[in-house]
């Protein structure tokens, strides 16, 4: 009876572990986010006048805000990575809040660099993520300014907001700092 009992043990645990690390996030980088065989240095070649003469114009001037449509037209239709839908990931990024309940940020935009949604323009939808924080998870508002990592399932979805366009959405995402040698110490 007793190797009975560990047998089945055994089997259990033989059969489990595949459930185990199917479980597991994969830890993923910005650049993964952006689909083999897309180069978004094109864009950025193809737009490079246009970037130069922005600088040489005043705020606000008509010319620039024209260049600037065209350009944010084009970052709006980046594509993204079909390969990571569906997929348990983890990513650490910077926060643009969306909502903001008892205090606590649990809907934002995550992406790869500080200030991203508030400098024109923002960054492709391929570079933005939509995270929903899963229930009792949230950023409190003093630490908008630190760097997070967020787990969770990554679908290929598009949002537009005020702040900027996400391709992305991860929803019920588990939050917290991160921190490693180069972001916060």
């Amino acid at each position: 009876m007793r190797r009975l009992t560990r047998f089945v043990g055994y089997l259990l645990l033989l059969v489990s572990f595949p459930l185990l690390a199917a479980d597991k996030a994969k830890p993923i980088k910005w650049s993964d986010l952006i689909p083999p065989g897309y180069d978004p240095k094109t864009l950025l070649k193809k737009y490079e006048k246009d970037i130069m003469r922005i600088n040489e114009l005043p705020d606000n001037s008509k010319e620039g805000l024209a260049i600037l449509q065209k350009i944010e037209a084009e970052l709006a239709n980046a594509p993204v990575n079909p390969k990571l839908d569906g997929k348990k990931v983890k990513l650490a990024g910077y926060i643009a809040p969306i909502d903001i309940k008892n205090g606590l940020i649990t809907r934002f935009l995550l992406v790869p660099y500080f200030g991203a949604c508030i400098h024109v323009p923002p960054p492709p939808v391929n570079q933005t993520v939509m995270v929903e924080a899963a229930k009792g998870q949230g950023v409190r508002m003093h630490q908008v300014d630190y760097a997070f990592e967020v787990t969770g399932v990554l679908s290929l979805q598009h949002f537009k907001t005020d702040m900027g366009d996400a391709g992305y959405l991860l929803k019920n995402a588990h939050l917290k700092l991160y921190k490693d040698d180069v972001w916060l110490r």
